[in-house]
């Protein structure tokens, strides 16, 4: 229901060509369409760093989104387990850095306006499923690409202010 036929096509055709990051994921929810980019074959362990895989995902992905209108909110997730890096001192750190490289990403190599975008990182906060495996923990790490409804942009986004 309110899902852009052709866009979905589209974003299919991405996650097709997405092989080498293994479980690249679309789906919609409330929000609108998401795609799920894995940890695994898109960042090393504990970095905000991007595979050159997933580096054309989000190329391909800034193509797609050329086409249409809709504002683009890109979350960093982790697992529970405890980062402490010299980099990152805690999972929200480390899923905050991931969604605002995949911005800066998209504003610089994929040519997406500024304005269209936003990050965030909710940490370990929002799992996909229990932390109580070694596959239950893959699958929460993980940058989701949310490309927002009409009217949930509306309703969650402040409006861009011209300068």
């Amino acid at each position: 229901p309110g899902v852009n036929a052709d866009l979905w096509q589209a974003l299919q055709r991405v996650v097709a060509r997405a092989a080498d990051l293994g479980a690249l994921e679309l789906s919609a929810d409330t929000r609108g369409l998401v795609i799920s980019l894995p940890e695994g074959g898109s960042f090393p362990i504990g970095k905000a760093d991007m595979s050159a895989a997933a580096e054309r995902v989000i190329l391909d992905l800034a193509n797609v989104l050329q086409s249409v209108p809709n504002a683009v909110r890109v979350e960093g997730h982790t697992d529970d387990v405890p980062v402490h890096t010299a980099s990152f001192a805690s999972n929200w750190d480390l899923s905050t850095a991931r969604a605002t490289r995949v911005v800066q990403f998209f504003i610089t190599r994929g040519a997406l306006a500024p304005s269209r975008l936003s990050a965030a990182g909710y940490g370990e906060f929002r799992p996909r499923t229990a932390n109580d495996s070694p596959a239950g923990r893959a699958r929460n790490r993980r940058v989701d690409i949310v490309i927002l409804s009409p009217a949930i942009q509306a309703a969650q986004e402040p409006p861009a202010r011209p300068r």
